[in-house]
């Protein structure tokens, strides 16, 4: 029989045994230590019973300490699977990492700030828990907080911020503390000691807490974990970026690709048209089908040649008035879904291509629009030669009339009758002079305006030729020069002379014009127009080709004439009335004649010259005539002819 202190003894002994396998929290070891009668029934057997029950605490203790280590050991795991899984973008696994955080050491609040590079500071990029003024965006310190004992890139922790003399906050740092309420706080870079950290992991509670080694232990691996899968994460997003890039990039030479074998396939359609000598309506066709609209090519005179899948009362007169605004040979959108392209060779204007249907066209799609159009140039120059229609003809006798002054006049003549031109009546040469890139435009609006007003287009040596009916030369150019600065959009010189009557006068109407053009441009005048009766002598001075005969023979031909028929001295009589200051009693007596025998000459030059031949700017031309042919004379080492040397009394 045991005796009942043996009783109490194995009592106490299998109850620490119950409490330690069943995992008794600590306040049963506790309470067993106060219970004194217990304790003391014991005694005999068991000398050192309070011994006992510590040793069995001491137990309890490790044994908790192990199942806490394990638990967290692994929600450290979980957080390792989480954080290793794939996420979207950084900010997601920033979130992860806090609540992971937050979570593994049951405190108050977690947060992650990032290195700011730029402003040389941290910006709080993730945030757990609740917090107030602590928010995502948050810039402060990069050195916030710093203690005495912390090695470089060690976790750091302190059971209470605000009160650990080993901690030096920076103001701002301190401020969100303190309004935050932070006790407890572990600071964790993130990453390995080895690296170079650019973030932070912070983790708080608002009440004084002291963290256990294990737990600074878990949070340490956690920062360790967490640094791995920001630095893998990013190299997969920018890996998976450079791939989004590089797919883009593929998909777009893939369509580029796509695109090339459409404009090869268009190009190789068109030159099998040039060559099996198809007609225009077949390229118009190809166009239409390739480029899924309606297509209408018009020639220079705005009459239609050809259309495909147009509608029959579709009006495109609207688009054609647009083609002589244009800047260049481009396609230009006029309308939305209506885009017309110029048809030129050169400088030479051929007609407009009209494209209805699409709204927008890309790059490539103009291409391909660029591309017919060539294709319909090449067409049309080639039909226009075969066919030898009759604007060409009138083309190509004023180009002839205008390149060669030997040709001979009556084959010009007969050819001129032939495409029923007549020179029998006053016809007029306007040159215009437009820049390079304006020429094309120029020449589009000239067709037009030739064939309205009856007359003939053409270009030589970059300028645009008018041959035009008519007998007012400055009318006639400023009214070329006005209408085409309202085509191309920007001031052309222009220069005319006439009127002409016969083919012979062409050439020589088209030097005097391009005198007067070329006049025009030295003096500065932008957008000028004049003819060679308004430049007078200016034009015989600044022209390139000085032509003082001509010059003379325009300002005083009909007194020479007449002192030549008549031997009247009406030269030698106005040289004298000029050198005398205009008084013909002074030119009177120079002469040795009577006044009124001066007065008579001076008369007959009224009547020669015109009544304004006393008016300033005539004089001025008349005493230039005037020098100029006594130049010539003295060069010519000839005794001056009767008419300048004879004195005599008749009229």
């Amino acid at each position: 029989m045991f005796t009942s202190r043996e009783v109490a003894a194995g009592d106490l002994v299998t109850e620490l045994l119950d409490m330690l396998a069943g995992g008794a929290p600590t306040d049963a070891f506790e309470a067993l230590l106060d219970d004194d009668g217990r304790l003391d029934a014991a005694a005999g057997l068991l000398p050192d019973v309070k011994s006992v029950v510590w040793r069995a605490m001491r137990v309890h203790a490790h044994i908790q300490r192990g199942r806490s280590r394990e638990a967290g050991l692994s929600a450290l795991v979980d957080a390792a699977r989480e954080l290793a899984a794939p996420h979207d973008s950084m900010a997601a696994l920033l979130h992860a990492i806090t609540r992971r955080a937050r979570q593994l050491l049951r405190v108050d609040m977690a947060y992650i700030a990032l290195l700011d590079e730029e402003r040389r500071d941290s910006r709080v990029h993730a945030t757990d828990g609740h917090t107030s003024s602590l928010s995502v965006g948050l810039h402060l310190p990069a050195d916030g907080i710093a203690a005495a004992d912390q090695a470089n890139g060690a976790p750091f922790a302190t059971h209470n911020l605000l009160a650990d003399d080993r901690v030096t906050l920076s103001p701002a740092f301190e401020e969100m503390a303190r309004a935050e309420d932070l006790r407890a706080m572990i600071v964790v870079p993130l990453g390995d000691s080895s690296r170079h950290h650019r973030g932070v992991l912070y983790v708080a509670s608002r009440k004084v807490r002291h963290f256990t080694a294990d737990e600074r232990s878990l949070i340490s691996s956690l920062g360790i974990l967490a640094g791995l899968y920001l630095e893998t994460t990013r190299q997969r997003l920018a890996a998976e970026a450079r791939a989004a890039e590089l797919e883009a990039r593929l998909a777009q030479v893939d369509a580029t690709t796509e695109d090339l074998h459409r404009h090869h396939d268009l190009q190789t359609a068109l030159l099998d048209l040039l060559f099996a000598e198809d007609d225009l309506h077949a390229a118009t066709a190809t166009g239409a089908r390739w480029l899924g609209g309606n297509i209408a090519v018009y020639n220079a005179d705005g009459e239609l040649r050809s259309a495909a899948g147009a509608p029959a009362d579709v009006d495109d007169t609207t688009a054609l008035a647009a083609v002589p605004g244009l800047r260049t040979a481009e396609p230009v959108m006029v309308d939305r879904g209506t885009w017309v392209v110029p048809l030129c060779r050169g400088h030479e204007h051929l007609g407009t291509l009209v494209l209805r249907g699409p709204a927008e066209l890309t790059d490539r799609e103009r291409g391909r629009l660029r591309l017919l159009a060539r294709a319909v140039v090449l067409i049309t120059r080639r039909d226009a030669l075969v066919a030898g229609s009759a604007g060409d003809a009138r083309d190509r006798w004023l180009d002839e009339a205008l390149g060669d002054e030997r040709r001979a006049p009556e084959r010009l003549a007969e050819r001129a009758g032939r495409i029923g031109l007549n020179l029998a009546k006053p016809h007029l040469i306007v040159v215009a002079k437009p820049k390079g890139e304006l020429l094309c435009r120029a020449n589009a609006w000239a067709g037009t305006y030739a064939q309205r007003v009856g007359g003939l287009r053409g270009s030589r040596d970059g300028h645009l030729v008018l041959l035009l009916p008519g007998g007012d030369a400055t009318a006639a150019a400023r009214e070329v020069s006005s209408a085409l600065e309202s085509a191309v959009g920007a001031p052309v010189p222009v220069g005319s002379a006439g009127p002409l009557t016969g083919a012979a006068s062409v050439h020589d109407g088209y030097r005097d014009a391009v005198r007067c053009v070329d006049t025009v441009v030295a003096l500065g005048v932008a957008g000028g127009a004049a003819s060679a009766r308004d430049l007078g002598f200016v034009g015989a001075l600044m022209s390139r080709n000085r032509d003082a005969a001509g010059f003379i023979e325009q300002v005083i031909g009909p007194v020479i004439d007449y002192d030549r028929e008549r031997s009247a001295d009406l030269l030698p009589t106005l040289q004298a009335y000029f050198e005398e200051g205009g008084s013909p009693t002074y030119a009177a007596a120079r002469l040795h004649v009577h006044t009124n025998t001066v007065t008579r000459r001076l008369d007959r030059v009224k009547e020669l010259l015109g009544p304004g031949w006393q008016k300033p700017d005539q004089a001025l031309e008349i005493q230039l005539a005037l020098r100029l042919l006594q130049v010539r004379d003295l060069l010519e080492t000839r005794p001056v002819t009767t008419r300048t040397t004879r004195v005599t009394a008749g009229p």
